[in-house]
């Protein structure tokens, strides 16, 4: 009998060795082995695996808090001020929502306040990865809060036309989300959507295609009633309608992580400043100043539009003002940082 404190792989080579000093190892031999050990050995191997790893994750995770802790302390002050400006946009929306569209159409209004709190839980999981040190994480998710705030903008400066249709679009996105779904559920280890169900969505998407009075096919077809374009939209065709078309190069940025693209390791912002080539797969306190200033802007950009969905008044224009200051701040104190390694 082998102990159970001995190493794994010595323990599961015991018997090859012996059956080799016995000149025992014949080919029915190695093969009963091999599926032996098939059967065995995962199984044995993960327990292995987890009974000695609970120190290494114990560790691991101290490691990571003292990192996190000296990753705050350089970026502490422009961490705090983009927190600061998550927290005021925070404040100046929640009372605007409750306030009602007023002057302003209530479908533009309406889904305004859905796109606002949306904003604020993406900036949100930006300074959760820009804390642990992921800048290109934080990156990515960028992309989306730019997004968010482009469709913003665009809904306001088109109104109703745009705000119905893009609010309709879940009904037809959510009958081809169904029925991939279903097509796929059988090799994915999943039960397909039933018979009933699949008919309610269907329904959905059918009321929504009689009050539009067409059929949307593309994930931006929605905005095709605007007229800003023939054929087949993207989102680009939408930055450059509200002009923010100048966006397109840290779009595509933001892309070369959220993609599998290949990247060279030194080209991520997390490797911005190593002396030597390394794969990084943890956290890093380099290269956060871009999307810590970028998150400010964009979020900055959604709740201005927001504000700006009634007619002007002292106290919105006062605030819109105030908060696009502090968006500079936080831009400055991240360069800031950047620039004193």
């Amino acid at each position: 009998m082998t102990s159970k404190d001995e190493p794994f792989f010595e323990r599961l080579g015991r018997p090859v060795l012996e059956a080799l000093e016995r000149n025992d190892f014949s080919d029915e031999r190695a093969i009963d082995f091999t599926r032996k050990l098939l059967e065995t050995g995962p199984a044995e191997f993960l327990a292995v695996q987890k009974k000695n790893i609970l120190r290494a994750i114990r560790s691991e995770r101290k490691q990571t808090a003292k990192f996190q802790q000296r990753n705050y302390r350089r970026w502490q002050k422009p961490l705090d001020l983009l927190e600061t400006l998550w927290l005021t946009c925070g404040e100046l929306a929640e009372p605007h929502a409750h306030a009602g569209p007023q002057d302003c159409d209530a479908t533009v209004f309406d889904t305004l306040a859905h796109l606002q709190p949306r904003a604020l839980l993406v900036a949100s999981e930006v300074m959760c990865l820009l804390r642990g040190g992921f800048a290109d994480g934080a990156l990515t998710r960028w992309r989306s809060l730019h997004e968010i705030a482009v469709v913003a903008m665009f809904i306001v400066k088109h109104g109703h036309k745009a705000a119905f249709p893009y609010r309709m679009s879940v009904w037809f996105q959510g009958l081809k989300r169904a029925i991939d779904y279903n097509k796929h559920a059988d090799r994915g280890g999943h039960e397909p959507i039933g018979a009933d169900d699949l008919a309610q969505i269907n329904a959905l998407r059918d009321e929504a295609e009689k009050k539009l009075g067409r059929v949307l096919s593309d994930d931006w077809d929605w905005a095709a009633e605007t007229g800003i374009k023939k054929g087949r939209l993207t989102f680009a065709d939408l930055e450059k309608d509200v002009d923010m078309e100048h966006w397109r190069p840290r779009y595509r940025w933001a892309c070369q992580h959220t993609h599998a693209g290949f990247t060279h390791p030194t080209k991520l912002l997390g490797m911005s400043e190593a002396k030597e080539m390394v794969f990084q797969v943890g956290g890093s306190n380099s290269g956060l100043a871009d999307p810590i200033h970028m998150t400010a802007i964009s979020l900055m950009q959604m709740t201005a539009t927001f504000l700006s969905t009634s007619k002007s008044n002292f106290d919105r224009l006062m605030y819109i003002k105030a908060i696009k200051l502090l968006v500079d701040e936080v831009g400055e104190a991240a360069v800031k940082v950047q620039q004193n390694r």
